[in-house]
């Protein structure tokens, strides 16, 4: 029996697709054992994810200055593992030695790799073929399914308030800051020509609500074609009067298994929605590519003062260069989602989203996610991590 199990992660969408299915049966497997998170917070970090995590049934929650502590302490007495489940594989294998514990990673990344490991768990043939290519033993690549197909099999079908189009605005605040403005303008457009849509605005947990109220007064985008809005009761009204149902998180799978269209950003939220079987439209805004976060060394190096100029060029390049932004049209090679990168208006934005919800066109996306095929992965992840610690 294991006396512990280490998690760590790192950015919102991994807290709330992989960490909750794998936690659920590492209780039910390994009742006894010590199960503590360590939320390692990057550039991408929505800053409120320990708020989230303690909805979760975890023993400790814990941040980079008590891994740092842990490094330090020295090997442990007892049997355990450490298992990364989002982020540098990196972490995990310095835990491991530390801890003396076997690390394994769970990853859609065939770059996100380390010999350190002692496997890599991987979603699907084809990461693990991605992987091969990079010169990684296949005997450490083991292929258990999709985390996030857990995910949506877990969460509750409860009916909630209806709507037709879907508004994601990112669960970090640069991201909601200059896109729920945006996105509400874009409703209003749409609404203008099919008076009779439903919206509807999934409002992250992890969004702090100064946060939220900075976002709705639409200061940041008024410039490029945003509006604000205000709260009526549990919903919003924009500045032109159009009603927008406000979503708690939780429902949002409900909500995509009702609505007809999504609007979103980049994410693993694309995969949530493809596998849902919702057609989306995915923006990747460039008006002010500044307040994009980066990568690596790059994002600390262009973030110095007076370096905003090359940040804005170096960005606009690098976006130019990726085939796809969603995570489907990656996994497909093919632009399933639309996507939209650059300079564009909210205008741009409806007329595209109203494309999407002809009959037709949602059914030729719906036919071509189906060749996702992703299977669930928990239950294998988890046999394989306790069978081989």
């Amino acid at each position: 029996m294991l006396d512990e199990i280490l998690l760590l992660t790192n950015g919102p969408g991994e807290l709330s697709t992989w960490v909750p299915p794998v936690l659920s049966r590492l209780r039910r497997e390994a009742p006894g054992a010590r199960i503590e998170l360590f939320l390692i917070r990057d550039q991408f970090a929505a800053g409120t994810e320990q708020t989230k995590a303690k909805a979760l049934e975890l023993d400790a929650i814990s941040g980079r200055s008590e891994l740092t502590r842990r490094l330090l302490r020295g090997k442990a007495k007892g049997r355990g593992l450490v298992l990364m489940l989002g982020g540098a594989p990196r972490d995990a294998v310095l835990l491991s030695r530390a801890t003396g514990y076997p690390a394994f990673s769970y990853t859609f990344d065939a770059k996100a790799h380390h010999p350190g490991l002692r496997a890599v768990l991987v979603d699907s043939e084809r990461t693990k073929s991605a992987m091969q290519a990079r010169g990684v033993d296949p005997s450490r690549v083991v292929v258990v399914g999709n985390l996030v197909v857990d995910a949506l099999n877990q969460a509750s079908r409860q009916p909630t308030q209806p709507a037709d189009v879907l508004l994601f605005a990112g669960s970090r605040p640069f991201a909601a800051r200059y896109l729920l403005g945006f996105l509400l303008a874009a409703a209003e457009q749409m609404a203008k020509e099919k008076p009779q849509l439903r919206f509807a605005w999934v409002k992250s947990r992890l969004l702090p609500e100064a946060v939220v109220a900075e976002a709705l007064q639409a200061h940041r985008v008024q410039d490029i074609g945003g509006v604000g809005a205000s709260w009526e009761g549990t919903g919003l009204r924009t500045l032109h009067g159009l009603e927008v149902a406000v979503l708690d998180e939780p429902e949002r799978y409900a909500a995509m298994r009702r609505a007809s269209l999504a609007i979103t950003i980049p994410g693993t939220n694309t995969l949530e929605l493809a596998l849902a079987g919702l057609p989306s439209l995915v923006l990747l805004p460039l008006h002010k590519p500044e307040m994009l976060p980066l990568e690596g060394l790059w994002h600390w190096l262009l973030s110095l003062p007076g370096a905003r100029p090359f940040k804005q060029r170096f960005v606009r390049g690098l976006v130019s260069r990726i085939p796809h932004l969603a995570l489907p049209n990656q996994w497909l090679n093919e632009r399933v989602f639309p996507e939209l990168r650059g300079v564009f208006s909210p205008t741009e934005v409806a007329v595209a989203g109203l494309e999407l919800l002809v009959p037709q066109r949602a059914q030729e996306v719906r036919a071509k996610l189906r060749r996702l095929e992703a299977e669930p992965g928990a239950d294998k992840l988890v046999a394989y991590v306790l069978a081989n610690s």
